[in-house]
């Protein structure tokens, strides 16, 4: 019998299935994601899902020799097979995301992308399946001067974000006296930090573990500042008009956590787990 392996969450061990069912049932997931909706009774499960994707966050979602793979593709995959439909990833800018899916374009956003209230305004997102929050990423030479939390917002600090992400929107509203260089992907901003362009790159926590992970000895002059600056709730969104649909994908992420399938995934990708710090 497989042992399942735990989360660490500051510093309390809890099981996927508790977290997920907590985040489910917690006041803030019940005001970020919309109440249910009626459901039409003509509604029905499609036979086909088309999945819209952004592959520039590993872990999550990327590229590599030309194919796609990640924690999403892996979760997508699975989709396929425990409902019994065909599914197809259809790759769009990160921007384009949200109105393909309103167009009916796409189905199903699973890109990495988490609720938020502007966002919940064109869609509905199903119960989280991973909390994460903001992290720093620095050179590891300069770790020991920029570890301390009043070094992001400062005028002489260059701190590089992705563009349009959460991270992003942090940035510009936190960090007002802080230099802020937008980049397109993770890639981009990692080569800016290693030539000395930026001093920070911030991006989601899951991206900061890989990037940061011990058998990654190519990023050995890399270093995460383990201390989550946000709080946010990675989900998939549907169109709001398909309820049926996402109840059903509501039902199979809480069944993931408590199986030990969802856990199984995550621990595949992310092979970095650090307590995250509180803020102060």
């Amino acid at each position: 019998m497989k042992v399942r392996r735990r989360v660490q969450v500051k510093g309390a061990v809890i099981g996927w299935a508790a977290l997920l069912v907590g985040l489910a049932l917690s006041s803030l997931v019940g005001c970020s994601a919309k109440a249910e909706r009626p459901v039409d009774a003509t509604t029905s499960l499609p036979a086909e899902l088309r999945i819209g994707v952004t592959p520039n966050y590993p872990p999550l979602v990327f590229k590599k020799d030309g194919k796609l793979q990640g924690m999403e593709i892996d979760f997508a995959n699975l989709l396929a097979q425990q409902l019994n439909v065909k599914v197809t990833t259809v790759e769009l800018p990160w921007e384009e995301l949200l109105p393909a899916l309103v167009d009916k374009k796409i189905d199903v956003i699973m890109s990495g992308m988490s609720i938020t209230p502007a966002r919940s305004q064109y869609a509905d997102f199903t119960v989280p399946y991973m909390p994460i929050g903001q992290m720093a990423l620095v050179r590891k030479v300069d770790r020991p001067r920029l570890r301390d939390q009043d070094a992001l917002n400062q005028p002489t600090s260059r701190v590089g974000v992705l563009q349009n992400t959460t991270g992003d929107y942090y940035a510009r509203r936190a960090l007002t006296q802080a230099k802020i260089v937008g980049f397109v992907g993770v890639d981009e901003g990692v080569a800016a930090l290693r030539a000395n362009q930026i001093d920070f790159l911030l991006s989601d926590s899951p991206t900061v573990w890989e990037l940061t992970a011990h058998d990654k000895p190519e990023n050995d002059d890399l270093s995460g500042i383990y201390r989550r600056l946000t709080t946010e709730y990675l989900a998939w969104a549907v169109r709001q008009e398909d309820q049926a649909l996402r109840r059903q994908l509501n039902a199979t992420v809480l069944l993931w956590a408590q199986n030990g399938q969802l856990e199984d995934i995550v621990d595949d990708w992310i092979r970095t787990r650090r307590v995250t710090l509180p803020i102060k």
